[in-house]
């Protein structure tokens, strides 16, 4: 059976056919994306997610969900529970920084995005939602205009 993921509540609606775009280097993680209005839409800004303390992250050309989805919300991002992925990547990081428990005492979550044909996976202490106008969008409005 498939890991559960459930939804986190959000204060946006994600473009269901838009892209995402991952933003992620040694000092920040950043996830972009279209919205949508209440009336199906697009909306005139993009949303963007801040990952804080993020160590892992990887991506999939997939349209279809590695995950059960549970407890949908509305939301655009989910907690996927159990996660063997968080495990397996929490045991080579105390192979390599045996004793990093001891510096860093933060709780982990494994955090699911979907988009349409992609979705990306991060591990993360926490997220932020921000959004961006479009007039501030700069290379990123593609994402409001890819309609």
């Amino acid at each position: 059976m498939a890991p559960v993921a459930i939804g986190i509540p959000s204060g946006v609606w994600m473009d269901p056919q838009g892209d995402l775009l991952l933003h992620y280097s040694r000092s920040r993680c950043e996830v972009y994306f279209g919205c949508w209005n209440e009336d199906q839409s697009p909306a005139d800004y993009i949303c963007k997610l801040v990952f804080e303390h993020a160590w892992a992250a990887r991506g999939f050309s997939l349209e279809f969900s590695p995950y059960q989805i549970k407890e949908h919300n509305g939301g655009c991002v989910y907690a996927v529970q159990d996660s063997e992925w968080l495990e397996e990547e929490t045991q080579r990081r105390l192979m390599y920084y045996s004793r990093w428990k001891t510096w860093d005492q933060r709780i982990y979550t494994h955090y699911f995005i979907p988009g349409h044909d992609n979705y990306y996976d991060i591990i993360a202490s926490s997220f932020a939602e921000e959004i961006i106008p479009k007039s501030e969008a700069g290379d990123l409005v593609f994402l409001i205009d890819e309609y």
